[in-house]
């Protein structure tokens, strides 16, 4: 039987995923084992897990591309992740992790902010090279004090849930990374906080306090972040489809192509449309009650 995981973040609590599985079902015309589910909280977060048939895995995945149908999240597979075995969950870090897009806030602060934001853009709707994009914007930081990237690192907010996630797959021992076209200057104080096992990203070139206008290194980009998931993948023998990825930008979509579950994160149109799955209403918390209920239930199957 394939999988089915419906969840909300926004008014969980008015939310019920038994109703919203008939209503799935109703609009789908295919058979949901509403009685069948396992449902739970966790955070902001109210979701339950269902089965479908197989068959239907197809027609599901293509009638849930469909956001405006429903005002809830819909997740099919043929089997999700599970907690009881070794996994890893990797994340974007701007607007995924985070809400900010670094580079847009240090440029906020050095004063360049229009500008850099433009070329951000146009990078994450995939409309120009992302290298290129990128030394652009590095460039235009050149004599950025370094005590600013300690200003952005210190004010940014967490993306809601994010913590429940990485808490979630601690306790499982499960792998945690960030891949980013983003910076590790910036990154290091989730990587502290939540003692990632991995963080691929870009880091500026610094030089008397101050930003040359250079990378530190190769760019960090679509293909490197690929790479970033099988390299963890290998690294910890994982099974591929123990990996789970999020991202919202067009340069995350070699990396969640690469997952056993890859998600689209509140993402452009773009990245939605090719990755597998995606959440518009729910928030990272979802994640981790996704994995919750996906080990509870194969236990539960394995018992009968």
């Amino acid at each position: 039987m394939s999988q089915v995981f419906i969840c909300r973040s926004e008014n969980a609590a008015s939310f019920d995923p038994q109703k919203a599985a008939a209503q799935l079902s109703a609009l789908s015309r295919i058979r949901i084992g509403v009685d069948l589910g396992y449902c739970d909280s966790l955070g902001s977060s109210r979701g339950g897990i269902f089965p479908f048939a197989d068959i239907d895995l197809a027609q599901m995945q293509r009638i849930v591309k469909n956001h405006g149908l429903v005002d809830f999240d819909v997740l099919a597979v043929s089997s999700f992740p599970r907690l009881d075995r070794p996994g890893a969950v990797v994340l974007d870090m701007d607007m995924t992790s985070v809400q900010i897009e670094g580079i847009d806030e240090i440029a906020r602060r050095f004063k360049v902010y229009y500008a850099v934001a433009d070329i951000t853009a146009q990078a994450m709707r995939g409309e120009i090279d992302f290298a290129t994009s990128l030394r652009r914007r590095v460039s235009m930081l050149r004599h950025c004090p370094a005590r600013v990237l300690e200003e952005v690192r210190n004010a940014m907010p967490e993306t809601a849930g994010l913590d429940l996630l990485m808490h979630c797959a601690a306790e499982a021992s499960w792998k945690k990374g960030i891949c980013s076209g983003g910076f590790v200057q910036i990154i290091s104080k989730l990587e502290q906080k939540y003692h990632l096992d991995m963080v691929r990203a870009n880091s500026f070139d610094i030089q008397n306090d101050e930003l040359t206008g250079e990378l530190d290194g190769a760019v960090v980009d679509a293909e490197s972040k690929r790479e970033g998931i099988i390299a963890l993948r290998e690294r910890f023998s994982l099974d591929p489809a123990q990996v789970v990825v999020l991202g919202d930008g067009a340069n995350d979509l070699k990396m969640i192509e690469e997952a056993g579950l890859g998600i689209a994160y509140h993402a452009k149109p773009l990245v939605q449309e090719r990755a597998p799955c995606a959440l518009n209403h729910s928030d990272l918390s979802a994640v981790a009650l996704l994995l919750k209920l996906a080990s509870r239930r194969e236990q539960a199957q394995t018992a009968l």
